[in-house]
């Protein structure tokens, strides 16, 4: 899905609704779906969402790509010299729905995280801190020499669907 005010999605763009959102899209797929197992998937800010919405909701499991924690970011790279003028102030902005490290801390259903070697998004370091804090079973898959849009490839490409095979839902 696109949140309102990206690709394409009418409305201004704004933090603040990309929760309400996913809750919303979650909601009306699980009403459509007949209750099939959801496994979310979310890439780079869409994994926030996609955190907040597996500690709210009843997922099967996730699929984290590049998953940012947003508010460490800003107060790690941009906090100490500048806290008060700009990082403080625009990490508290952030929605306390999107903290992808206190939603990881409160889901306990399997995840895969695909973390990008060369983000230059999201460095891997922040990467670590979501996936340190996951209270569920995971997987973790490096991207090696991937890049924030890296396609998933090569080695990674096979670890990813070994992954899969171990977190979705098998038919009797």
């Amino acid at each position: 899905m696109n949140y309102p005010g990206f690709g394409g999605s009418t409305g201004p763009s704004r933090l603040s609704r990309i929760v309400p959102a996913a809750l919303a899209a979650f909601d009306e797929l699980q009403r459509h779906a007949n209750s099939p197992p959801i496994v979310l998937y979310g890439a780079s800010l869409g994994a926030c969402a996609a955190l907040h919405v597996g500690a709210q909701r009843p997922v099967a499991g996730l699929i984290l790509h590049n998953s940012p924690p947003l508010r460490q970011m800003i107060l790690r790279r941009f906090g100490w010299w500048n806290l008060w003028l700009l990082a403080g102030p625009v990490a508290l902005e952030i929605p306390r729905d999107l903290d992808s490290v206190a939603n990881a801390k409160a889901i306990h259903r399997p995840a895969i995280f695909l973390l990008a070697e060369k983000d230059e998004v999201v460095p891997p370091r922040f990467h670590r801190l979501v996936v340190d804090a996951y209270a569920g079973e995971k997987r973790v898959i490096p991207l090696r020499g991937a890049y924030h849009n890296s396609p998933i490839e090569g080695a990674a490409l096979v670890d990813f669907y070994e992954a899969l095979d171990w977190l979705l839902p098998k038919k009797p």
